[in-house]
């Protein structure tokens, strides 16, 4: 009787919540779909998420002594694990190991954790910490990475890719289609593929960028008293435009002109049939873009 219910309430989405205590080490294993989503919430420590074979969650957990339960909830949908502690201030830290399916979706919350996932062929990842450092590794559709003081780390293959920073830096390798990352503190760097849409924004921190564009793609950098490099096809056909308050732009496409009033200086050229689209602003830090 109670197997049967079981069964119904997975059919029917009810939560059926698995609870560990403090100071426990939690070694446990699911079946779940392929595409199951997994949810993870933890305060302090580490979160390692591993894309294997199997259609399995195992889940080891090195429970911290603040830890008030580690709470786990099942459905049809997939699983719930929330690192629960008895006091927001003081936390002890909790590392929690993950192996899922290589093509579960993934959405990793964390305070004060580092977030690492390697391993997944899937079709979203979303992975967010508020002092801890976030890279992935991985093939994934759709991205979206974020830390307030941490560092933000990508190389894969995606199509679509959000990146943001606060005071870290932010690294994309391999990525390709619409890429947008911005930072206040930090420095980007990217190397890509064929864009679609490169959106970069930073106040303080430098801009390095190298990328191909597709016909009609369109690549902006903004940065307040950073620098901006971009590396592009010289071949490129396109429409570029740069402009700089108070700091120097070197280009290998068109010339640059000064501004008749004042420290300023900006680019306008229009290369080939002009389909692509490269638009880069500085306040004070220089530009300079380069063929490769």
């Amino acid at each position: 009787m109670i197997k049967r219910s079981l069964k119904y309430a997975v059919l029917l989405g009810v939560w059926l919540p698995w609870l560990a205590l403090a100071s426990e080490t939690v070694d446990k294993t699911w079946d779940v779909a392929a595409d199951a989503r997994i949810t993870v919430e933890n305060t302090a420590g580490e979160i390692v998420v591993q894309g294997w074979d199997r259609d399995q969650v195992q889940l080891i957990a090195d429970l911290g002594n603040s830890v008030k339960n580690l709470d786990i909830k099942e459905s049809s949908s997939g699983l719930q694990i929330h690192v629960e502690n008895r006091s927001e201030r003081n936390t002890d830290s909790t590392d929690l190991l993950l192996k899922v399916p290589a093509s579960a979706l993934l959405d990793i919350t964390a305070v004060s954790a580092d977030i690492d996932i390697s391993g997944l062929d899937n079709a979203r990842i979303k992975a967010s910490s508020v002092s801890g450092e976030v890279e992935v590794r991985a093939n994934s559709d759709s991205v979206s990475l974020e830390s307030v003081s941490g560092d933000v780390t990508f190389s894969g293959k995606t199509s679509r890719i959000s990146a943001e920073s606060v005071s870290g830096d932010i690294e994309l390798t391999d990525v390709s289609g619409m890429v947008d990352a911005n930072t206040v503190s930090g420095d980007i760097e990217m190397r890509a593929g064929s864009l679609e849409v490169g959106k970069f924004e930073t106040v303080s921190g430098d801009i390095l960028l190298s990328a191909e564009l597709s016909d009609g793609g369109k690549l902006g950098a903004q940065s307040m008293s950073g620098d901006i490099t971009a590396s592009l096809p010289k071949n490129l056909s396109g429409s570029f435009k740069a402009q700089s308050f108070s700091g120097r732009i070197s280009s290998e496409f068109g010339s640059v002109s000064k501004a008749s009033h004042g420290p300023g200086s900006q680019l306008k050229y229009v290369a080939g049939k002009g389909g692509a689209e490269i638009k880069m602003e500085s306040f004070s830090g220089n530009i300079r873009l380069k063929s490769q």
